[in-house]
């Protein structure tokens, strides 16, 4: 499934086909939340063009990294023959939840 939404992103940018979800908060608000432009900064990537990408929504830039280590850890145990399982903690919960509120907060005072 995620293979399939990201070969839409790739085949049709964000920036020009209105089939795409607006941000509520934006159109409530006109403050920019943490994922706005986040389409438009997946398409961008996907396209290897990595300084747009970055000025849409730094976060999937920023994120490929961990996502590309958790792939390579799932397979690599996998092919073990163990189990993966996500240890995600109320502590890991929290830091991501405060630094996306702390990164929308920030994006809106320029």
């Amino acid at each position: 499934m995620l293979g399939v939404g990201l070969a839409v992103i790739w085949h049709f940018d964000p920036a020009r086909h209105g089939f795409y979800p607006r941000c509520t908060f934006h159109e409530l608000t006109g403050w920019q939340c943490p994922g706005c432009g986040g389409l438009r900064s997946v398409h961008a990537l996907l396209h290897g063009r990595w300084a747009e990408s970055w000025h849409y929504n730094p976060i999937p830039l920023l994120t490929l990294p961990l996502m590309a280590g958790a792939a390579l850890v799932a397979w690599w145990r996998r092919k073990g023959g163990s189990e993966f399982r996500w240890d995600i903690t109320p502590a890991l919960v929290w830091t991501a939840l405060l630094a996306l509120v702390a990164f929308g907060v920030l994006r809106n005072l320029r």
